[in-house]
């Protein structure tokens, strides 16, 4: 028969071997755990696809660079985030979305910066700006027909990533960006006078007159009413002008 001490002495025997067998397990799990992620994030190892959507100016080389790593692709290596951020630092970029799929797919979907005008600045130069006033290109001519000419403001020294800072620029911008692509289409200037009254040219022959920028907001409802009833009619006006209450017409006299 086992005295008190010697059941003690054997209770703590027991404790130090299952305290050695739960530490024995643990190691052999968190090795397995390192080596897994060694394994997984290690040169060479491929898992996973991606997936880009909404442009043709990135590759998959182009994210992996982002991220610092190379082919193949591995999603245990490839931060969502840093995918993100680094896709809205590109100027070409407005916005980036990313999104996991099972079993393993990222999906990266872009938006790219569309030119809303060109505006004149410094050096004889024009800038491309988008609808964010956010400068997508500057060159020493407009080399392409993809935005309608901004004149009457230069906005001085500015640089490709710069955004414009000017007031009436930026309510511009704001008008335009809540029209439809057959609208933009249509305007092939916009001028800006002395009084800071805007003016759109339009492809039919003859402007439209809109008032001072600061309220060209409260124009855009009678501006889209009117260009989709003169869209379609064979008007011979000198000018439209939305100044008043009511849109005003002054037609061309019949020679």
């Amino acid at each position: 028969m086992q005295t008190t001490r010697e059941r003690l002495r054997e209770n703590r025997k027991k404790r130090r071997l299952r305290l050695l067998r739960l530490f024995f397990i643990i190691a052999v799990i968190a090795g397995s755990l390192f080596g897994a992620y060694k394994w997984m994030t290690a040169p060479g190892t491929a898992f996973g696809s991606l997936v880009i959507e909404g442009t043709d100016k990135l590759t998959q080389d182009d994210i992996l660079k982002m991220c610092g790593t190379q082919k193949p692709v591995n999603l245990f290596v490839i931060s969502p985030s840093d995918v993100k951020k680094a896709i809205e630092n590109d100027v070409r970029f407005e916005k980036a979305e990313t999104e996991y799929f099972w079993p393993g797919v990222l999906q990266i979907r872009v938006k790219e910066r569309v030119p809303a005008v060109y505006i004149a600045c410094s050096y004889k130069s024009y800038a491309q700006v988008d609808y964010n006033g956010v400068v997508m290109n500057v060159s020493d001519g407009i080399k392409g027909a993809d935005a309608p000419v901004l004149s009457g403001v230069v906005t001085g020294n500015i640089f490709f990533g710069d955004t414009v800072k000017e007031k009436n620029v930026l309510e511009i911008l704001k008008f335009l960006s809540r029209l439809d692509k057959e609208v933009i289409n249509s305007i092939s200037e916009i001028a800006v006078d002395g009084s800071n009254n805007v003016k759109f040219n339009l492809s039919y022959g003859y402007p439209i007159l809109l008032g001072n920028a600061d309220h060209l907001a409260e124009k855009l409802d009678v501006f889209v009413t009117v260009f989709n009833d003169i869209k379609t009619k064979n008007i011979r006006a000198e000018y439209i002008d939305l100044t008043f209450a009511k849109p005003y017409i002054k037609l061309r006299h019949k020679a």
